[in-house]
């Protein structure tokens, strides 16, 4: 069976207000596979993935991602579309006044579950898929910067997004720390059919943890649209 396209930007130009960032991007992603943003600091990566997430205006160009038209996004779709993708940020974005599992829950919460039931079945699910299940009762400032962003990965799970998109995920902690992080999200596109999208500045990550380079630099996208190197997903699991 053909595998799904994730992500389908032909002929995208993307502006910061009237500030054009990048010009003529043509970027597709396939289901279950791991993609790697790389660039210098102000080349465009972070305005790129906010437009795959909706932050920014698609103002030319066509582009689709999980199914959902870029150009017809708007404030009230927009948490569907989001629904969709697993966002995870540099400086973690967790809610430090509530435990682990109340940063959870909450994000299901705004999500639109309704039983408790099921959100807190779902939430077990996703502490254990990141091997923080023990954690779930700690506050966030008690958690190291790896755990916590542990938690950030779990909560991108939440929904079981078709899409992860991580803006420099491993930027504020060390270098072990960075390849724990990166093994689990590796490990997350080998074991399911969700693909990754991942900003980083860590080129010593490339080949302990294989995948598709796309490239910012001169105003322009580079992607060789080759596969060898793209992480082979086995059967699904039940992340």
């Amino acid at each position: 069976m053909k595998e799904k396209i994730i992500v389908d930007l032909n002929n995208v130009d993307i502006y910061q207000k009237e500030k054009l960032i990048l010009s003529s991007v043509n970027l597709h992603i396939r289901e279950g596979e791991f993609v790697y943003l790389v660039g210098r600091t102000g080349t465009g990566k972070s305005s790129l993935l906010k437009t795959l997430y909706g932050d920014l205006t698609l103002k030319s160009g066509t582009g689709r991602v999980v199914d959902f038209d870029l150009k017809n996004v708007s404030w009230k779709t927009v948490p569907f579309l989001r629904r969709k993708l697993g966002i995870i940020f540099q400086d973690f974005q967790l809610l430090m006044d509530r435990t682990v599992e109340a940063n959870l829950l909450f994000a299901l919460e705004v999500t639109g579950w309704k039983s408790k039931a099921e959100m807190n079945q779902r939430v077990e699910l996703v502490l254990e898929s990141v091997y923080m299940i023990d954690k779930r009762h700690a506050m966030p400032y008690e958690l190291s910067g790896g755990e916590q962003q542990r938690i950030a990965i779990a909560r991108a799970l939440l929904n079981d997004p078709e899409l992860i998109l991580a803006d420099e995920p491993t930027g504020n902690l060390d270098p072990s720390t960075s390849e724990d992080i990166m093994r689990l999200l590796h490990q997350i596109c080998l074991q399911t059919s969700t693909a990754a999208f991942i900003g980083t500045h860590d080129y010593n990550l490339f080949e302990k943890f294989p995948g598709r380079i796309v490239r910012c630099e001169d105003g322009r996208v580079n992607d060789s649209l080759t596969f060898k190197n793209s992480v082979k997903k086995p059967p699904t699991t039940n992340f």
